[in-house]
Formats: C-alpha cells, structure tokens, sequence
C-alpha cells in the first residue's frame, strides 16, 4: 500500500479508548497523568493505523485515494473498506454504472466495465471511499491498551537498564489485521 497516495478526510468521531478505560488498564487513580495519557491514545491508534502497525482504519472514516490513472481493476488496501463514495478523473465525476465493487473480498476491488481513458499525470484519479469499524475489535482494543501501558511505562525512546520494543503481543495481534499491498 502507497501510504503517500492516500489522506484521511474525515476525522473519528470519539477516540478508540476512553481516558477511563486506559486509566483502568494502568490502574492508575489520579488524574494528574490525564493529558499524557489522552495523548498515548492517541499515539497508540495512530500506531496500529499507520503502516507499521495494522495498516487499517479504526473509526469509520472517509478516505482519499489519489491516482495517476484510472485503471480497469484496482483493489483498496485499506480495510475494511465499507463503500466506494466516489470516483472523479480530472475533478469529473465517474459514473458509478461504469464500474462495479467489491466490498466483500479483502481488499475491496473496484473493478471497470467503461472507463474512461486518461493519459498517466500526477493525481488525476481520487477514489473517495469509507473504511473502518461501527465497533472497533475488542483484541485492538486491548493492543492498543497493552501499548499504552508500554508507551507510560517506558517514556524514554530507549534506556540504560533496558532496550524498550513494542510488546511482541501487540505485534501479534496486529498482524492478523495488517492490511495488503
């Protein structure tokens, strides 16, 4: 997957995790940290999301493809794709009875019937589409939780006493999500 070529439009709505439910896996009570640890939320969904955790969106949220081409069959990395919202080359909308897909195949395929041809030029072609979660996998969840308690626990990038790597845990379950291409 061409991480470059793709931009997140629209933001999540809530954050994977609540400050509570972090606060509960670090059992922690008091509130002072309660910034710091809003922020690891927000660092450990950026990390499963990004290319090198799982690759895939959290949250439903809206995506931007962009493309030098149209071509007659491609597939959407990013999983779980839930609906192609649109395609536009040179900012004209492509019909969607031009084209069909394929949400139930992992990746998503969009696969041509008429195209039209375009010549090959830098972001021709924007395929906007949704992807992610109504309900976010309860063992994301808890990597990302796992991460957390790494990331609090081990603040600095590396120690004298101990080498600090990501849990091989999470690494485990992010694995079987990580996305194609």
């Amino acid at each position: 997957m061409d991480w470059l070529r793709l931009k997140r439009v629209t933001a999540p709505a809530d954050p994977m995790l609540t400050l509570d439910e972090a606060k509960r896996h670090l059992y922690l009570m008091h509130d002072q940290d309660d910034d710091y640890i809003e922020h690891l939320v927000e660092v450990a969904s950026g990390y499963i999301e990004g290319p090198t955790g799982a690759g895939i969106p959290l949250a439903v949220t809206q995506w931007v493809l962009t493309m030098d081409h149209l071509p007659r069959c491609f597939d959407i990395d990013l999983c779980p794709v839930r609906s192609i919202d649109g395609i536009t080359v040179d900012g004209g909308t492509v019909s969607p009875d031009l084209y069909s897909v394929d949400l139930d195949s992992t990746p998503a395929r969009v696969k041509g019937h008429y195209l039209p041809q375009c010549r090959s030029d830098v972001g021709r072609v924007k395929v906007t589409f949704t992807a992610g979660y109504d309900v976010i996998p309860a063992d994301l969840k808890h990597a990302a939780l796992m991460l957390i308690s790494h990331l609090y626990e081990n603040r600095e990038a590396s120690s004298t006493t101990k080498l600090a790597e990501v849990p091989f845990a999470v690494s485990a379950i992010l694995s079987r999500y990580r996305a194609f291409g």
